[in-house]
Parts: structure tokens; C-alpha cells; sequence
């Protein structure tokens, strides 16, 4: 039996891991509920919480039998979300974190994506809004068109970006291993996702839909804070894949400098000079040429940018910011995530039953 099976409605499976969430658990569990593709079963995996995570998912099981409540003593996002993938009935597992959003389309768009693979045997994926503590639109991922063999672009960069946006074949992320928690436990937290994605990126297609359909919540001063740790957990991920595919090694140190480049800006960005201060000399040591070429290309830009800015305003021809990308309404800076979706709310397919059990 292929994965994409019983009238292509396959069982997908929600995977929640939740530490200490209550304050923003319930409005993912919503978007989860909210899905218009409803044959869903939602773990949530209670990773040893102190306050009223565990009440609060309870408690939203009364309201939806698709859901379960799983607990375990703390281990981290790693462990909780493999719990949730070994517990799981559906073919498919889709990990959200405790405090992102998903468009109601998701799901329903990822399993269409997939239906260009045989049997449904593929990763897919979509683009991102960044979003802060209240909802509030402040940026969105690059938005990469990369399809099919997607293995040397991702080891690049990681265009996927955040857990809670991939759609996975349960048994291949089994076959993979699930997330490393062995970086936890090295001290070096935060690319196990990477890394899960880069080994199923090795054997399995990636399909992509263009659009901004997760809710990717940073909270203040979290970024900045664990750049050191993401650094050591990215090294650690990139180190046996040099040893393996030594050809691409050039492509891994670039990945490398760009994301301790990026780590080092929004520290600045976000006022947290201490964490600057600890990756400045990182970055003079260890990626000085790089520095210089990028800084020239930096500069280059600019005065293409100014350049262009210039030239219109001569011409007198107004500035056009982009309102749709590859067909996709672009999120707004400072407009809430769910506007984005407000006539949607609510609503579901036809035959769907929030209390179905979905066995």
C-alpha cells in the first residue's frame, strides 16, 4: 500500500511539542483544528511542563477527539517531537511548534503538492511570515523555488527555516532516525530539523507551494541569545557531511559564514551587543576573505539600489513594492498573521467532524 492511499486521504499526523506553552498553545492548537483538510490526528507532547500546558491540551480535547495528550519528562523539542512521530497512526507527520501558526490551507495544499511523486513519496514545504509575540507580521523567509533533488541548495541554506512547516512520510523520518537529541545532550541544541531535513533530502523529492502558510513566532531576544549554541549545533551537523560529499565542501564553509553573518546581524538589529561582541571575532578569524568579498558585493547593491532609486525619480516613476510573489499575496509588515485568513476561519470541508475519531 502506498503512502498516498485510501482515495488519496491519507491520516496526517500533528505533532506538537510543548514546554511551558500555555500562554501560546491554544492558538496553535486552533489553526491545527481549523485545517480544511481534516483527516488529522493532533499530538500534543507535554516535554515535562511546569505550568498549565498539560491542562490546557486536555482540556482542548474535549473539544476535538482528534486530539491526544502525550507526556514525558523533559528531553527537549528533539524527544518530544520523535515521541509524537513513534506514537503516530498517520502516514504522514507534520510537526508544529507550541507557538507558530498555520494557515487552515496547509495541510490540504502540501498533500496536493506531494501528488506529483509516485505513491506521495515526498517532502513538501512552503514559505514563512515571521511573526512576533502578538501575531504581528515583521518579515518573511526568502521565497526560494526549489523542487525535486533540493540537497545541495539546502545544504547552502537552510530555505525551510523553521520545525513547523515541513509535511514528512512517517516511515522515512523513522528510517532517518527522527531529530538528533544527541545535539542537546552535546550542548549544541537548535539544528536537529536541519538535519533531519538534509538526510531525507538525500533520498526523497522536496515539492514546494509558494505561499506563506506557517506562522514562524520569534519572541524577543530569542534569536540573538542562542546564536552561539546554533553555531556549535551547525557545525556539528555540517562536520560528517564534509567527510561524506567533500566535493560540496566549499558550498558547506559558505553555508557556514552566511549563517554566522546572519546570526551576527540580528544580534545587532536586536540591540544584544553581548552576543555581538562574542561573534565579532568569530567571524575576523575565521571568515576574514569572505568578509571583504562580501562586504564589496554589500556595497555594490547599495549603489545598484540607490542607482535604480535615483533613475525613477528622475523619470518621475513611483516606486513599486511588491504586493504578490509566484502568485502569493506577500505578508505585510505590521498586519496580523490571521488576517491573512480571516474569511477562512471556521470553516472546513463539508464531510469534516471535529470529533470524528478518525481511527
Amino acid at each position: 500500500m502506498t503512502i498516498m492511499s485510501t482515495a488519496a486521504t491519507p491520516l496526517i499526523t500533528a505533532v506538537i511539542p510543548a514546554y511551558n506553552a500555555e500562554k501560546m498553545l491554544l492558538e496553535t492548537l486552533q489553526s491545527v483544528s481549523n485545517q480544511t483538510y481534516d483527516k488529522l490526528e493532533i499530538l500534543v507532547v507535554d516535554d515535562g511542563s511546569r505550568d498549565g500546558t498539560f491542562a490546557l491540551a486536555s482540556d482542548y480535547g474535549l473539544t476535538d477527539r482528534r486530539v491526544r495528550v502525550l507526556r514525558q519528562v523533559n528531553g527537549g523539542v528533539a524527544r518530544a517531537r520523535n515521541h509524537g512521530i513513534a506514537e503516530a497512526r498517520g502516514a504522514y507527520v507534520a510537526p508544529v511548534d507550541a507557538d507558530d501558526i498555520w494557515h487552515p490551507e496547509k495541510i490540504e495544499r502540501q498533500l496536493q503538492s506531494l501528488r506529483k511523486y509516485p505513491g506521495g513519496r515526498g517532502v513538501a514545504y512552503n514559505w514563512y511570515a515571521a511573526i512576533d509575540e502578538n501575531g504581528v507580521i515583521f518579515g518573511h523567509s526568502r521565497p526560494v523555488l526549489h523542487e525535486g533533488n533540493i540537497f545541495e541548495p539546502l545544504l547552502r541554506e537552510n530555505f525551510i527555516g523553521n520545525g513547523s512547516t515541513p509535511l514528512m512520510p512517517r516511515a522515512e523520518v523513522l528510517r532517518c532516525g527522527g531529530y538528533d537529541a544527541g545535539l542537546r545532550d552535546s550542548g549544541a541544541e537548535g539544528c536537529e530539523d536541519l538535519k533531519l531535513y538534509l538526510a531525507l533530502a538525500e533520498s526523497l523529492p522536496f515539492a514546494l507551494v509558494p505561499d506563506f502558510l506557517t506562522g514562524y513566532r520569534f519572541t524577543r531576544g530569542n534569536m540573538s541569545s542562542n546564536a552561539y549554541r546554533m553555531l556549535q549545533s551547525h557545525a556539528l551537523v555540517m562536520a560528517p557531511l564534509i567527510e561524506r560529499y567533500p566535493h560540496l565542501r566549499r558550498d558547506i564553509q559558505t553555508a557556514k559564514f552566511n549563517t554566522t553573518h546572519w546570526y551576527f546581524n540580528k544580534a545587532l538589529a536586536n540591540r544584544d551587543f553581548a552576543q555581538a561582541k562574542k561573534l565579532a571575532p568569530m567571524l575576523a578569524m575565521q571568515y576574514g576573505p569572505q568578509l571583504i568579498v562580501h562586504g564589496l558585493q554589500q556595497s555594490f547593491r547599495l549603489a545598484k539600489r540607490q542607482g535604480v532609486r535615483i533613475a525613477r525619480q528622475i523619470l518621475r516613476k513611483p516606486t513599486r513594492s511588491k504586493t504578490r510573489l509566484a502568485g502569493a499575496a506577500v505578508p505585510q509588515a505590521g498586519t496580523r498573521y490571521s488576517d491573512r485568513f480571516l474569511p477562512l476561519c471556521g470553516v472546513l470541508s463539508p464531510t469534516s467532524s471535529r470529533m470524528a475519531d478518525n481511527e
